[in-house]
């Protein structure tokens, strides 16, 4: 094979690439992402499968050609979808995305998905495994997202492309022939700031090279295709001239949950699918609108009902929201909220008692794309998609392909397929029976937040990464960038005091905590000394739902607030219930 060296020419003959391998070791193990990922010591993790063991988941950048609204998607009521790829496939992310996405929007469809992913796999593995690993399931679609390692982590040749493309045509004609619809994706981009052999062969031009391949044999072959690498390189390269240090990929190539986010967004334009259904729309000067009706009006907002939830919102992770908005699935996975007829000013949104964010009236009035992080529901159908891939990914794996020559195991097989079943029907069912939100708008005391960016200081420092200014740093994102947290000593009470820089007359403190962590009351104190400290409020926060409480008192001049936490729930949600959380604390001026 002219071009390769013989060790890279093995192994592109064999069809993998092996984890002993001479070449770079790049594809690493499947990642589990989970709701927040975190360095604090995590606790509790729980696994709904352990039963398996004992056998043996800059819009104008990423926008492709705009498609028309379509009353259905590609995808039929009843079809098998797998997909099928190497170890970014079997890292189970962008693949639950994308079935997430159909089990909220369509949730009538009753579509069965199955992963099929392998790591270390090339075009030329694929073929090879084709009839055990793909045809076996009778699919009616199959997504090809193969390239990333069949251009042997070296500089593009011809050889290279070659073989590429004809393992390629190889299994587009083989799934063709079987009736089956194919939609090809191009292999993604990688990060030579996480990988500096990456740069040294210019790897993203070799992906290149086999990207155009790829849709060179779609166009040939009439199959649906898009192109990952392009928008994918170009999202990375936009976010690096912001910021040098951005990166979506820990080891260059397998992207985190915030890069899957971004491809699932790219790929999704194969199905043709549709916006997400608004939540509603509603002028608060009257008590209906549509989907949403007035339960409260007080001196501080007015409060909401959904009527007819129209679906499931979209979940995702709270650290992936800034992906979601860049790469434009916000547009298409977030649902609008219109409410008009609100007095003039700002509002705090919480749905189901959870923060949804801040908005001016105007914001308000011409709607928003509210952000699914809210969504119980939601969040359920994420972790159960999760558990339904990892079901199917052990059944696979673990039982089928080991003791395939074992008696009796396919009967085991087929109780395990029957459980794979199940899982899809609760999803469904889930998806199908969208539960009604109360919405709840608060208006937000007016002037200047009088903490942001002030210092502070914890009476027991954070070790662990979190303590870095996310306190009064503006910003309500519950990430170790912009949340605060204690050590996790066992002592209470707790204190973080903050210095305004100045005497103030303050009246007014907003906070608010993480939906993670065993955070229970904060008090709060003033003083104008940093000595002499008064009580003005306290507050018991809900266990384990994200929330923000106004702390309201007769105005009084101060320097210093101060948080006190004196005591905790005993389920630390995630993490050792000494922690103390809280994602933001804003001071106001008495107006």
């Amino acid at each position: 094979m002219a071009g390769l060296s013989s060790t890279a020419a093995g192994h592109l003959a064999s069809g993998f690439i092996p984890e002993d391998s001479s070449l770079p070791h790049y594809w690493g193990q499947t990642q589990r992402v989970r709701g927040q990922t975190s360095t604090l010591p995590m606790q509790n993790h729980k696994r709904i499968h352990r039963a398996l063991s004992a056998l043996g988941v800059v819009i104008a950048l990423l926008a492709s050609t705009p498609r028309a609204a379509s009353a259905e998607p590609s995808l039929r009521s009843g079809e098998r979808v797998v997909f099928y790829g190497d170890s970014i496939t079997q890292q189970r992310l962008y693949t639950r995305y994308i079935q997430q996405y159909f089990y909220c929007r369509y949730p009538h469809l009753n579509v069965h998905f199955y992963n099929a992913g392998w790591n270390g796999d090339t075009a030329v593995g694929a073929l090879s495994r084709l009839d055990r690993d793909v045809l076996i399931l009778k699919p009616t679609v199959v997504t090809l997202f193969f390239g990333m390692n069949d251009g042997a982590y070296t500089q593009t040749t011809d050889a290279i492309t070659d073989r590429y493309r004809q393992n390629l045509e190889g299994i587009i004609t083989k799934l063709q022939a079987k009736g089956v619809r194919v939609i090809v994706f191009t292999p993604g981009s990688v990060d030579p700031d996480k990988n500096p052999h990456l740069g040294d062969v210019h790897y993203n031009d070799n992906l290149s090279a086999l990207g155009q391949a790829a849709i060179d044999l779609a166009k040939k072959h009439n199959c649906e295709f898009v192109d990952v690498h392009d928008p994918m390189l170009a999202y990375q390269t936009a976010h690096k001239q912001k910021n040098p240090k951005f990166a979506f990929t820990g080891d260059g190539v397998h992207p985190d949950a915030s890069g899957h986010l971004v491809m699932a967004s790219i790929m999704l334009s194969a199905f043709h699918v549709d916006p997400m259904p608004a939540i509603g729309t509603i002028d608060v000067t009257g008590d209906h609108g549509d989907d949403l009706a007035v339960t409260k009006r007080d001196d501080q907002g007015v409060t909401l009902a959904e009527t007819a939830p129209a679906a499931v919102p979209f979940w995702f992770e709270a650290g992936s929201t800034q992906a979601m908005t860049d790469s434009g699935l916000a547009n298409l996975a977030e649902q609008r909220l219109t409410v008009k007829g609100l007095a003039k000013g700002a509002y705090d949104l919480t749905i189901d008692s959870v923060d949804a964010g801040e908005y001016t009236t105007d914001d308000l009035a011409s709607g928003i794309l509210v952000p699914g992080t809210y969504a119980t529901a939601g969040h359920q159908i994420h972790e159960l998609t999760y558990e339904k891939e990892s079901l199917y990914y052990s059944t696979w794996r673990e039982v089928r392909l080991p003791f395939a020559s074992t008696s009796d195991v396919s009967r085991v097989i087929a109780d395990l397929m029957k459980a794979d079943d199940d899982l899809a029907a609760t999803i469904y069912q889930i998806a199908g029976n969208p539960p009604k939100s109360t919405i709840r708008l608060t208006h937000l005391p007016g002037g200047i937040n009088l903490a942001l960016h002030k210092s502070y200081v914890a009476g027991d420092p954070n070790t662990y990464g979190w303590d870095n200014g996310g306190l009064t740093d503006g910003s309500w994102d519950p990430t170790a960038q912009h949340c605060f947290a204690s050590s996790d000593a066992n002592a209470f009470p707790k204190t973080v005091t903050i210095d305004l820089g100045q005497t103030s007359r303050i009246a007014t403190v907003l906070l608010g905590v993480p939906a993670f962590g065993a955070t229970k009351t904060i008090a709060i104190s003033v003083s104008a000394d940093g000595t002499n400290f008064t009580d003005v409020g306290t507050h018991t926060f809900d266990e384990a739902k994200e929330a923000r409480f106004t702390y309201t008192f007769a105005s009084v001049d101060a320097r210093y607030v101060r948080l006190t936490y004196p005591d905790h729930y005993d389920d630390g949600h995630g993490y050792t219930n000494t922690f103390a959380f809280t994602e933001e604390c804003q001071v106001f001026a008495a107006q």
